[in-house]
């Protein structure tokens, strides 16, 4: 069932552009960052041709730019207990990465070890060691700025902790040329016996797909 690699995504927030600033300015500056243990994943240069495709013209200069897009790779690993795909988009953006077992597959999983017992009766234990379904999983955090005429204000809070049981609240007046869109993409790949590099791969790929579909 699972010998071919299955992969989705899933987005905790939709976002929609401005189809008449994104029709007028499509210069983008692009600023990728890593904090995953997988540090061999090349996911700027995967973005980078994903916009490129969608005739996006990257700048190095973020004041010229129609949007600042930035991308951080949380997550690059094996799906583990109670880190699920669906616990890490329930947390959103900027939301810890340690979820729920939300979505985990219970039934799937008895299915899964009745049938390693079924193989064991018949060839011995040593083919249910070798079988296994994985599941590999990345996550991404998205934030795009988008230029707009007239630029933006809001109201900018913070509680700040201050030992155990005082908080400060802090507020103030914020001005801004550009308005924020922030969303997380969690993608998963689930195979048997998945090769870890290439899910890897393949899930950097689509996440870069994903956040270029946005333009």
């Amino acid at each position: 069932e699972h010998r071919e690699m299955q992969v989705g995504v899933k987005m905790s927030d939709t976002i929609f552009l401005d189809a008449a600033t994104l029709f007028k300015n499509r210069t983008a500056y692009l600023r990728v960052s890593n904090t995953s243990d997988m540090q061999e994943i090349d996911f700027e240069g995967l973005l980078r041709n994903k916009l490129t495709q969608k005739g996006i013209i990257l700048t190095n200069d973020p004041s010229k730019a129609g949007y600042i897009i930035q991308a951080n790779v949380l997550y690059m690993d094996y799906e583990k207990e109670g880190l699920t795909d669906a616990g890490m988009i329930a947390g959103g953006f900027g939301g810890a990465l340690a979820g729920s077992t939300l979505g985990r597959d219970i039934t799937g999983g008895i299915a899964a070890a009745g049938a390693v017992g079924l193989i064991g009766s018949i060839v011995g234990g040593l083919a249910g060691s070798l079988i296994h379904v994985d599941t590999f999983l990345g996550v991404i955090d998205v934030q795009i700025q988008e230029k707009v005429e007239g630029g933006v204000k809001g109201t900018m809070r913070a509680d700040v902790k201050q030992g155990t049981a005082t908080t400060l609240q802090t507020e103030r007046e914020v001005k801004s040329d550009f308005q924020v869109y922030r969303t997380r993409m969690a993608a998963k790949a689930k195979q048997t016996n998945i090769d870890k590099q290439e899910a890897a791969k393949i899930l950097s790929d689509k996440l870069a797909t994903q956040i270029g579909a946005l333009f």
